[in-house]
């Protein structure tokens, strides 16, 4: 039996972060522009422009109630896999048979077949918006759980991590180019409504590739270990992970920094094409430019955080996300005292922005699964799946309000005929900034070096 996995078989298990990568771009970058349009973009309004309460939009309801849904079920899932006793082992046979649904259902969000403006658009959405969301759960809990497993040293994760998320950042790239070919098929006479869906199926289809073969990447069994599945309840499973200190303060510095990163994602075509005035066609070379200047980071994060920790790193990319949505809420401000290099500015904001994303995009991963190691070694039950659900479970209940919070703010002061308003979009970075605080404060309570020292400790006392 092997011992520990090759690099080759772990650069294709790395492979779904490029559909991760993809399917979160069209649901965290275009899912409220695709939904929530713009006079600009050329979009039909599909759904019903009605408001609960005068302020909650129909898309903020369907976008919460998928997101509450896709929590509640990331314990249920972490439990069956934990303690999963299928012959090809505890994580993998998850990933094979929610590869297809979760590739295809991201696709058929999209596709609302209905005439516009219509509450069955809204159902057809609400459904599918489910549907991905728990086959995401499905595919990526598991999966997850299992890379402690495949890789104990603590070291050698950082190393996959920076693999995993360059796959996924790269991946993202491409989505937020995703304007720019949608212009190019514009140009050819195509409408905007099914330029868009002629995008997102070529990525759809590239995702589906890509889980697949992920899901097929090795055998569970030829690297995993005799492991100790956990007895207790769900309740109690849940009880025992929030009695690790670490992981609670970890957690919740994690779910600030995860909202505040939603708010940026959601919002950032407004960003660019609102605030900075910067046309759609161009909004991609921002965000080139940021991925790029991240990806050129990745070594710098990886190397650092293997010879000090990781603990500064998070502080820092906190400290640095908190000035850039202050800025946000005076970005018109400034792009108007610089007519003519409204492009310029977005390119500097982007490069800004590149350590954070860079930095939170690797680490938050790596911490969770030393803290899962550390836990295993203590109490020799291995919960790496309910670890990752319970972390994941905090912070989509907390991103569901944010959707809420993000679509409801993005339309005030909205004009009439518009879904969208400058002092929404504005505000949004308040919003986000005081999120951003807060993982700045539980980051800074986060004991990282004496968790990385158990493990190291314990590992050479085995050696």
């Amino acid at each position: 039996m092997e011992n520990t996995l090759p690099k080759r078989k772990m650069f294709r298990y790395c492979l779904a972060d490029i559909a991760k990568g993809l399917f979160n771009g069209m649901i965290g970058n275009y899912l409220l522009y695709f939904f929530q349009p713009t006079v600009k973009s050329g979009l039909p309004n599909l759904l019903p422009q009605n408001k609960l309460f005068g302020f909650i939009t129909v898309m903020a309801l369907i976008t919460c109630l998928g997101k509450i849904i896709d929590a509640v079920s990331d314990p249920l899932v972490a439990s069956l896999s934990d303690k999963c006793t299928h012959k090809e082992g505890r994580r993998m046979p998850f990933l094979r048979y929610a590869a297809f649904p979760y590739a295809i259902s991201v696709l058929l969000i999209f596709y609302a077949p209905f005439e516009y403006g219509s509450v069955a658009n809204a159902i057809w959405v609400g459904f599918f918006l489910i549907t991905y969301y728990t086959a995401y759960t499905f595919f990526f809990i598991p999966r997850n759980a299992l890379v402690p497993e495949i890789i104990p040293d603590a070291k050698k994760r950082v190393g996959y991590y920076g693999i995993s998320t360059a796959f996924f950042m790269g991946s993202s790239s491409f989505m937020y180019a995703a304007t720019l070919f949608v212009n190019l098929i514009k140009n050819r006479g195509v409408e905007a409504l099914w330029a868009w869906r002629i995008v997102f199926t070529c990525f759809a289809v590239i995702g589906l590739t890509c889980v697949l073969l992920s899901a097929t990447a090795f055998k569970e069994k030829d690297y995993v270990k005799s492991n100790t599945k956990p007895k207790e309840s769900l309740l109690k499973s849940f009880k025992s992970v929030l009695k690790n200190k670490n992981f609670v303060l970890f957690t919740l510095g994690d779910l600030f920094s995860y909202v505040s990163m939603a708010f940026f994602q959601t919002a950032m075509l407004y960003y660019i094409t609102m605030l900075l005035n910067i046309p759609e066609s161009q909004s991609f070379i921002v965000m080139l430019f940021a991925i790029g200047v991240a990806l050129c980071l990745f070594p710098f994060v990886i190397w650092f955080s293997r010879k000090y920790n990781k603990k500064i790193l998070l502080v820092s990319a906190s400290v640095i996300f908190t000035i850039v949505f202050a800025f946000i809420y005076v970005g018109d401000k400034v792009a108007a005292l610089a007519p003519g290099h409204e492009l310029a500015i977005g390119i500097v904001l982007g490069i800004i922005v590149a350590f954070p994303f860079a930095a939170i995009n690797i680490l938050p991963q790596s911490v969770l699964s030393d803290i899962i190691q550390q836990d295993s070694l203590e109490s020799g039950i291995n919960r790496e799946g309910f670890f990752s659900a319970t972390k994941t479970f905090i912070e989509k209940i907390a991103n569901a309000l944010a959707m809420v919070v993000v679509s409801s703010v993005l339309a005030i002061g909205a004009m009439h005929g518009e879904s969208v308003g400058l002092e929404g979009v504005k505000l949004t970075g308040i919003f986000a900034g005081i999120f951003s605080l807060l993982s700045l404060v539980f980051f800074t309570l986060y004991n990282d070096s004496k968790v990385t020292k158990y493990i190291e400790e314990h590992t050479r006392k085995e050696n």
